[in-house]
């Protein structure tokens, strides 16, 4: 009789650990975040060619049109835009592997990252870690052993306030990696949020952000709700002017991307889809006058 127990309860143990192994280990069913997976995909698949990446939080994804870029230009372009929650430094490194030097990047990072620029949401990013697609093609070796595996397994589980991950689906993005259409959701009240660079460090900035230390890499301002930008008024002047001494090259001045709240589609940067094509139209106007000059630069030196 012990001895039935005992093995009953090594076969009730190793179903149990099965079940829980089964539940972490197999294939997780693709969510909103995996999107930025496939987009990272895309990014290495055109490695060696000249492109227009766009480089970004969810402003980004929502608020600029790599197709629209791609097709005014002729130039390959990728929408990297997805969740600021993922935070911009866990696979710059990959970004920059990728890059050759004819290619251009339009930065436009959250203003959560002129103050913070490690900001990253846990349990965003987490939700990232799950997939496994992702430590192959960043060789993040260090997640590959099954104590790793499990552990962002589990962190993919815990949950988090923040509405897109909840309500967009896989399959919202074009080929370029715009998220088009919201997904077919309804519009709702963007949400409202604070400010404040009295801490902001242009040096920290350029030296986390690798990208501005690039050549071609045009900083763009993120869409600003008149709202926040009243409120913050003092704030954002500060940085304007901080900004505007450096050498950082951008598109145009803060004021310039401040937008009335009716021009928003639901969360704090996520534009309506005619706002963000009107927006990109200025970005394509930039872009084709920096290559213009850079051509004449060229021509006058070679003549030289």
């Amino acid at each position: 009789m012990k001895s039935f127990l005992y093995k009953s309860l090594i076969l009730a143990t190793i179903f149990i650990i099965s079940t829980i192994g089964m539940k972490y280990l197999l294939p997780f069913e693709k969510n909103y975040n995996s999107a930025m997976v496939d987009k990272l995909e895309m990014l290495q698949k055109y490695k060696a060619k000249q492109k227009i990446l766009l480089i970004g939080g969810s402003s980004v994804g929502f608020g600029l049109s790599a197709d629209q870029i791609q097709k005014a230009t002729n130039i390959t372009t990728i929408n990297l835009g997805h969740h600021a929650g993922f935070g911009l430094l866990d696979y710059q490194e990959f970004i920059i592997s990728c890059l050759n030097p004819n290619d251009i990047i339009i930065f436009s990072p959250e203003w959560v990252f002129y103050e913070n620029p490690d900001f990253y949401d846990p349990a965003t990013l987490g939700d990232l870690y799950k997939n496994s697609t992702y430590f192959k093609i960043t060789n993040k070796k260090s997640f590959s052993n099954m104590k790793s595996v499990l552990t962002r397994k589990i962190l993919s589980q815990i949950k988090y306030n923040y509405h897109p991950q909840k309500v967009y689906t896989y399959n919202c993005c074009n080929i370029n990696g715009d998220i088009i259409s919201h997904c077919g959701l309804n519009p709702r009240k963007p949400k409202k949020y604070k400010v404040d660079f009295a801490h902001f460090d242009l040096e920290l900035f350029k030296t986390k952000f690798k990208y501005t230390t690039k050549a071609k890499c045009i900083l763009l301002f993120p869409p600003t709700q008149k709202f926040v930008y009243t409120m913050h008024k003092k704030s954002f002047d500060y940085l304007q002017i901080t900004i505007s001494k450096s050498h950082l090259d951008y598109v145009d001045l803060i004021t310039s991307n401040i937008y009335n709240e009716m021009d928003f589609f639901d969360s704090a940067y996520h534009l309506k889809c005619e706002i963000k094509n009107k927006r990109t139209e200025k970005v394509i106007k930039y872009i084709i006058n920096s290559i213009t000059s850079s051509k004449s630069n060229q021509n006058h030196l070679g003549s030289n």
